[in-house]
């Protein structure tokens, strides 16, 4: 009975390592607690009465395997999908640490590959474990979040997560009925622990890949979604921009036309509103002449100063969805950091340069707080799988990648540097 029990409670530790980032459902420590410890109970005497013969421990092996996967359900904010992937990976690194511990335990003692049903030995057992379990958290399990599982529909989920469990289930079953061959040479214990932790690793591989690749598939997807949208706002900016310059024209020459009796202080102060909106950029690229006379409006509004300094001609071998795509999420970021900071840091500053073919563009700005980087771009405070944010740094990437060029952020003393290069082929 010891045995089941010291199992269960292995697989409990393992699993919860890959629940960590989930969020919890209310009133956790006592369901949680409650469900472990009856569930606990109930499995270790189930064992007992099933381990007559080892198609029956099997058996016991699938039902602790489902009970897990409800413990975990009911206690973490999950799908049935998300949860059937992250138990399979606690189940393989549980199988995986145990197998590692019994090729330990041949070499210092080969009694040691014995179970002993003691309370003792079950604490023993299970202290050795923390430092195995810390290590899988660090290589693996605090790399999963769980908007991770949220990047493919849930029958890419259930596909990978049933795949994993059976491999896991079957390395478990087989290398019980093994197991309990009597007098089996220590050569064969070894193969057998050696097979296990292949096919664990084996398992654990997988399941991370294939997330790993859905990951990519889906961020691929989301960049393009990105890019469409960004074409659409681009067609609606160039109309708007050119409307309101067209009124602010015949408002400035009405003004001038029809001498109002203005003071000079109201004269001034409505030229100085036509001129804000009537302020254009003649960089050499329209795309971008309009996407900048977009940003003063709302960099104007925020009394945040925008700067440009280059040659906008640089981007011509740049598709107009291209060019709107890196300076609007550029700018977009840019705005959003200076917004909350002291009028005097609320400042922009865009460069655009050529040397030979290689084209640089350079975004600066100030912000404020504590930047996270993952894979080399600042991770998003608002992780919302649910619209585009989080996704502009990596659109960018893509676009520079495509040319040739790399993305490098840089956020030190305060200072957000974006420098994007790209190889301008067709001057070649």
């Amino acid at each position: 009975m010891e045995e089941f029990f010291l199992t269960y409670v292995e697989n409990l530790m393992c699993c919860i390592l890959f629940f960590a980032n989930f969020p919890r459902r209310k009133h956790f420590p006592a369901y949680f607690l409650s469900l472990a410890v009856l569930a606990g109970g109930v499995l270790s005497v189930v064992g007992h009465v099933l381990s007559i013969s080892n198609f029956l421990v099997f058996i016991y092996y699938l039902l602790e395997f489902c009970v897990l996967l409800v413990i975990f359900h009911f206690c973490f904010r999950s799908s049935w999908e998300q949860v059937l992937c992250c138990v399979s990976a606690g189940r393989a690194t549980q199988h995986l640490i145990y197998q590692i511990l019994q090729l330990i335990g041949l070499e210092i003692d080969p009694a040691a590959y014995v179970v002993v049903n003691s309370w003792g030995y079950i604490l023993g057992a299970l202290l050795t474990y923390v430092p195995f379990c810390v290590a899988a958290y660090v290589l693996f399990a605090r790399k999963i979040g769980v908007f991770d599982f949220d990047y493919e529909k849930g029958e890419f989920h259930m596909r990978a997560g049933l795949l994993s469990a059976v491999m896991v289930l079957v390395c478990v079953g087989i290398t019980r009925l093994v197991k309990s061959v009597e007098d089996r040479p220590e050569s064969a214990a070894i193969a057998e622990s050696l097979y296990a932790i292949i096919c664990c690793l084996l398992c654990l591989t997988m399941l991370f890949e294939l997330n790993r690749r859905a990951k990519l598939t889906k961020e691929m997807e989301m960049v393009r979604m990105l890019w469409k949208e960004d074409s659409k706002q681009l067609a609606e900016r160039k109309d708007a921009i050119e409307l309101i310059n067209m009124k602010c024209h015949d408002i400035r020459h009405k003004l001038e036309d029809y001498h109002l009796s203005l003071t000079n202080d109201e004269e001034k102060e409505i030229k100085s509103l036509i001129q804000i909106y009537d302020q254009t950029y003649r960089t050499g690229n329209q795309t971008l002449d309009v996407l900048l006379a977009d940003r003063i409006l709302l960099c104007e509004k925020d009394h945040i100063q925008l700067s440009f300094l280059g040659d906008g001609e640089c981007l011509n071998f740049l598709t107009e969805s291209e060019i709107f795509s890196l300076f609007s999420n550029a700018l977009g970021n840019a705005v959003e950091a200076s917004r909350n900071l002291e009028e005097a840091k609320r400042q922009i500053s865009i460069i655009v340069k050529r040397s030979g073919d290689l084209v640089s563009i350079s975004v600066t700005n100030y912000y404020q707080g504590e930047l996270r980087f993952e894979d080399d771009l600042p991770v998003t405070t608002r992780p919302d799988p649910e619209d585009f944010h989080g996704y502009g740094l990596k659109s960018m990437r893509a676009i520079a990648r495509k040319y040739g060029g790399r993305l490098k952020v840089k956020a030190e003393d305060g200072v957000f540097s974006l420098t994007i290069w790209l190889v301008d082929n067709q001057t070649q």
